[in-house]
């Protein structure tokens, strides 16, 4: 299957703080990178392959549509953002890996970058909660979304600590009623 993107380069562009003089060049590979890092993990194989055929059919539509352009494209949106974030202060060049600097702008520090990096995950991990639990309450118009077909298909992540210390015990709801089809 193609690259098939599920949000475009001028919704990136409209909805996020990146700049309109930013090449596709450095987004597009993030933006790919994303859908499978993030998205897929969120929706499952099953789920994310149906949405992603019928968006580059252009047949996507109703609930669907409802889920693209509702919960996954914002959640998306931060997680490009987030990933964005070292490819445009760092370049990778011949010689070295390098920051830019022009007559109008200074490359952040270190501690600055950490600082944004740190404040678009929050905002990809808040759309991504808000993305499971509306799939969790609507597993009856996503049935795919709990289908496991084989045994390299990525089942859904529900509930997953965001912390790096984990002390037990969640108040997310979960439903884990994953079916397990022989297609």
């Amino acid at each position: 299957m193609a690259r098939v993107l599920f949000i475009s380069e001028k919704y990136i562009k409209e909805n996020s703080p990146v700049d309109d003089s930013v090449d596709m060049k450095i987004i597009l590979p993030t933006v790919w990178q994303s859908q499978i890092m993030y998205i897929q993990n969120l929706l499952g194989t099953q789920l994310y392959e149906d949405l992603q055929s019928k968006i580059e059919a252009a047949t996507i539509a109703g609930d669907d549509l409802t889920l693209v352009n509702d919960y996954v494209a914002d959640c998306l949106l931060y997680y490009v953002v987030y990933e964005l974030q070292v490819p445009m202060t760092f370049k990778m060049r011949n010689v070295a890996t390098s920051t830019d600097r022009s007559d109008f702008s200074d490359p952040v520090d270190l501690l600055q970058l950490a600082r944004v990096e740190n404040r678009m995950k929050d905002k990809a991990e808040y759309f991504a909660k808000r993305l499971s639990d509306y799939l969790c309450a609507n597993t009856d118009l996503f049935p795919l979304y709990l289908t496991v077909v084989d045994a390299d298909d990525v089942i859904p992540e529900q509930g997953k600590p965001t912390v790096s210390v984990y002390l037990g015990g969640t108040d997310e709801p979960k439903c884990n009623k994953f079916l397990y089809s022989s297609e």
